[in-house]
């Protein structure tokens, strides 16, 4: 590599590391990425599901399946409300307005 090559990645990567925009984003790329998690977002994103039919659709365990609902709850990728003594979970848009802008960010940057 030539010596500007060298200092444009080190400039990035300073860039990269004191911007929480771009740490949000690899952060969420790390949590949507994980295979199971993808596949109960694109469900959630058809509509509304309570655990139990998740579990079904999905053809998953309940603590497999509850472990990553509580990852994505916990970053507010999905929302929950009561309904009963159950949760029902959604897709929280307002995260992925957000993931979407910060992407666009890092695009229009390179």
């Amino acid at each position: 590599m030539n010596e500007l090559t060298i200092n444009r990645i080190k400039s990035i990567k300073k860039r990269i590391n004191s911007n929480t925009s771009y740490k949000f984003l690899r952060e969420s790329m790390e949590i949507i990425g994980n295979d199971d998690r993808y596949l109960i977002l694109n469900l959630l994103n058809n509509k509304p599901c309570f655990l139990s039919e998740i579990e079904k659709i999905l053809n998953r365990n309940q603590p497999s399946i509850a472990h990553h609902v509580r990852i994505l709850e916990e970053h507010k990728f999905i929302k929950s409300s009561r309904k009963g003594k159950f949760k029902e979970y959604s897709i929280s848009k307002e995260k992925f307005v957000q993931l979407l802008n910060s992407w666009n960010q890092w695009f229009y940057e390179i």
